[in-house]
């Protein structure tokens, strides 16, 4: 008998959950991502790293020292950087994204397909912050 793999997808219970606590307590962001079986970053409005969970730095490589403070396409196969940017800031302005599979590099430039579902908030220093849900397949 064949073993059939299953896609594995994102909770986006749970990622309503997140988004909700964060709204909620969020001062306690970081707390709150840390709790959940997803990897999460939380990027400012021109896209570098406010916060990572211990989850998201597993999947990277990368430590949380490595990746805070940095932009987000240091996790993005060149070719793709510009459009990233670009749908980075339309989030942003927009304030919603739809959930997409996507293809990111890890530290030892090893391409993973991931899925992502997105949240955005001002609660957090009172800026804009997109918060990102992934989940490796």
């Amino acid at each position: 008998m064949s073993e059939v793999k299953t896609k594995k997808t994102i909770d986006l219970f749970e990622t309503k959950r997140l988004k909700k606590a964060i709204e909620e307590k969020p001062l306690d962001f970081k707390s709150i991502i840390e709790n959940t079986d997803l990897c999460i970053c939380i990027t400012d409005a021109k896209g570098y790293f406010v916060a990572v969970n211990d989850n998201y730095c597993r999947v990277y490589g990368y430590s949380r020292y490595e990746l805070v403070g940095k932009h987000f396409s240091i996790v993005v196969p060149g070719a793709n950087v510009e459009e990233l940017k670009k749908l980075h800031d339309k989030f942003i302005q927009d304030k919603y994204e739809i959930l997409r599979n996507w293809e990111v590099v890890n530290k030892a430039g090893q391409r993973i397909k991931i899925q992502v579902d997105a949240g955005y908030t001002e609660k957090i220093d009172g800026k804009p912050h997109k918060i990102t849900f992934v989940m490796p397949e």
